[in-house]
């Protein structure tokens, strides 16, 4: 009976049975083979895993959210923030985050402050505005003009002019007194020429700007005069106007004074005008104030005009070399 150790020579590689004796072949002896040591495969890790020899694995982190949706994030509380902001400014304009008057809920705009022309001015107070804008006007004008300086400033003291006399075409020809001084004037193509009383008349080298009336005020736009009422003065209904804010004056101009001397020029400047309700000027007092904190007047004007015979053609000629010039 055959052992079932079957084995292969080592030599010729027959197969015999080891218990019986050598190769039946080659007669060579049986050796047996020596056992290969096992090998473990696999990390260190990996064959000692959940002994002793290796800790236990740590958790895994929570998954991080994808960078895009951190753009998100950031995004979105910035315009959390932006509208948190609309509403906190809305509460407030609102008066909801205040106290006292803004408890009403009105809702204040802050607003540039504007004149408040008259669209479109009624036929008489265009015709007068007419009259003064023109440099031309034909008039008799009477003037009497007061500047009082207070004490406490430099050129303290009384300044009193008047004019009366015509103007017509840019000419001017009348009587002219300022500081008690009297002077026969007449204003020609721009040539002045003036005497005293039944003197000799001479032409003077220049005339003060001031000294030229017309044209009259310089209210040149519609917002710088207001209608106030309708008045009767002597039996006469007359429209009564009066200048606004927005009517920026020349004081020397108007009260026919040379005002740049004063370190202080009047602050609070208003005319009053009276016309016939056809637009002719009849009569006007202008004032221009500037006043200390105690209310003392530091510089008072006050300024009166009288018209007639406005529109009226008058033709005013160059005086002859007699002591009376006639007029041509």
């Amino acid at each position: 009976m055959m052992s079932e150790k079957m084995v292969r020579c080592g030599r010729c590689h027959e197969v015999f049975d080891a218990a019986a004796g050598p190769c039946t072949k080659c007669g060579a002896p049986y050796q047996p083979s020596v056992t290969a040591a096992k090998v473990l495969e696999g990390s260190f890790v990996d064959l000692y895993s959940g002994t002793a020899f290796v800790a236990p694995p740590a958790p895994p982190p929570a998954p991080m959210s994808q960078r895009r949706q951190n753009h998100m994030l950031w995004i979105g509380g910035g315009a959390g923030l932006i509208l948190a902001a609309v509403v906190v400014a809305l509460a407030f304009g609102l008066g909801l985050g205040g106290s006292g008057d803004q408890s009403k809920g009105q809702l204040v705009v802050p607003v540039t402050p504007r004149p408040t022309p008259t669209p479109t001015l009624p036929p008489s107070i265009t015709a007068l505005m007419g009259h003064l804008n023109d440099s031309a006007l034909s008039a008799h004008i009477v003037v009497v003009s007061r500047v009082n300086v207070n004490a406490r400033m430099i050129g303290a003291g009384l300044t009193l002019t008047s004019f009366d006399g015509q103007i017509s075409g840019s000419n001017e020809s009348g009587t002219l007194t300022q500081s008690g001084a009297t002077h026969e004037v007449r204003l020609v193509d721009s040539i002045v020429y003036m005497r005293v009383p039944n003197g000799t008349w001479k032409i003077s080298p220049s005339i003060a700007s001031y000294l030229i009336i017309a044209p009259v005020f310089g209210i040149t736009k519609p917002e710088m005069i207001q209608l106030i009422d309708q008045e009767t003065k002597n039996g006469q209904i007359l429209n009564h106007l009066q200048t606004t804010r927005w009517w920026a004056p020349d004081p020397s101009r108007l009260a026919l004074t040379d005002l740049t001397r004063l370190s202080l020029a009047p602050d609070v400047n208003v005319l009053d005008l009276w016309a016939t309700t056809d637009g002719v000027p009849v009569s006007a007092t202008f004032s221009g104030t500037n006043s200390a904190s105690d209310g003392t007047k530091l510089v008072d004007i006050e300024v009166s005009y009288t018209f007639d015979q406005v529109g009226v053609p008058i033709s005013i000629g160059t005086p002859e070399p007699s002591a009376s010039p006639s007029k041509k």
